[in-house]
């Protein structure tokens, strides 16, 4: 009896792990009869990454083929789904949305660290703007999902920013009380700092608010005003603002953990890709293709000036990081020892205990 017991033990703890195996553990979900759609509300359908999402072998085909069917992408926009920028870390966040584009110009009320690599007029060339913008990756994507419950599965990159304006700007005492549509308030305390007049206005009123005078100018980046054809109510393009822009394209937490494993890592694996492709474009076309669709559509293109380059780092030296300093909390806030610890290095400029901005 004692060698029946023996051998039985191992058999039985045998057939107990092979039912195990067989049943699956929790942390590992089948894929099998899983199917979601999720409705991804970017920034602007005419903006060159959601077209490039939504554009025939994009991220959008191309989760969908590589799942067979199981994942799909519904691409909407924040002006289809009535929703303002500003609100998009608290609605992935409670699950109105499922999946969405966070940008740092809309959110950086909710999460102020999130302006610490795009403090405008800083930056002065789109090598090192990549290089911050890389720097402030793992941190930033740690703070959304950990604060927001948002999954970040890759990035759309935007080129950089222009003026649009329907008289010429050719020196600082041109940009004197001329009302600019401002879409985030780093930008405002730039426009302002130079002595232009900042006003918040939605993207998709900018074109209404420019042909009516409502607006002397608008600030955007170049492809993203053609694609409204700001063309047809301004004769003047201005530039360039250096501000590559980086958003988070973003799953909400609970809707993501819904995913099995192995379509999570196809997710990913495909939007590496876009977000590949995106970062290649901005670098290499999408800022010349800016200026040439403007000029074709009858704008002048005017190269700023180094007395207005010079302008627009003083008024961000003096107006844009000390403003930020006191909305984020002060010189000991989460934002600023990101800034220090992660921009700084790059960028050869440090905030102080005062608040201030110091080159080193």
């Amino acid at each position: 009896m004692a060698k029946l017991h023996k051998f039985m033990l191992p058999m039985l703890i045998g057939i107990f792990l092979l039912l195990f195996a067989a049943c699956g553990g929790d942390d590992e979900k089948s894929s099998e009869g899983y199917s979601f759609k999720f409705q991804y509300a970017c920034i602007n359908r005419t903006l060159l990454p959601c077209e490039l999402m939504a554009e025939p072998g994009g991220l959008v085909d191309s989760i969908k083929k590589e799942t067979n069917g199981q994942v799909e992408i519904e691409i909407s926009s924040f002006p289809e789904l009535g929703l303002g920028g500003p609100d998009t870390l608290r609605l992935i966040e409670d699950g109105t949305l499922s999946m969405g584009e966070i940008y740092s110009g809309y959110v950086g009320g909710d999460y102020p660290p999130i302006d610490a690599a795009n403090l405008w007029g800083l930056i002065s060339d789109n090598d090192l703007n990549m290089e911050i913008i890389d720097a402030v990756h793992e941190p930033t994507v740690k703070d959304l999902k950990e604060k927001f419950g948002a999954i970040v599965i890759g990035e759309s990159y935007y080129p950089n920013n222009y003026f649009f304006s329907g008289r010429p700007l050719r020196t600082v005492a041109d940009f004197e009380g001329m009302k600019t549509r401002s879409h985030s308030t780093v930008l405002a305390d730039l426009v302002n700092g130079i002595g232009a007049d900042a006003q918040f206005m939605a993207f998709s009123e900018v074109y209404t608010g420019l042909e009516r005078g409502i607006l002397d100018a608008a600030v955007t980046c170049g492809p993203c005003a053609a694609g409204l054809r700001w063309f047809e109510v301004t004769d003047y393009m201005v530039g360039p603002i250096v501000a590559l822009a980086v958003t988070y394209i973003s799953v909400n937490e609970d809707k993501w953990n819904e995913i099995p494993s192995d379509l999570q890592s196809i997710i990913l694996a495909e939007t590496k890709k876009h977000s590949d492709k995106n970062r290649a474009l901005v670098k290499e076309t999408w800022d010349k293709k800016g200026i040439d669709d403007n000029v074709a559509g009858g704008m002048e293109y005017i190269e700023f000036s180094p007395e207005i380059k010079a302008a627009l780092k003083k008024a961000s030296m003096e107006h844009v990081v000390p403003n930020w300093v006191e909305r984020v909390g002060g010189a000991d806030s989460d934002a600023v020892q990101m800034f220090n610890e992660y921009v700084s290095p790059l960028l050869g400029i440090s905030i102080d205990a005062n608040g201030q901005a110091v080159a080193k």
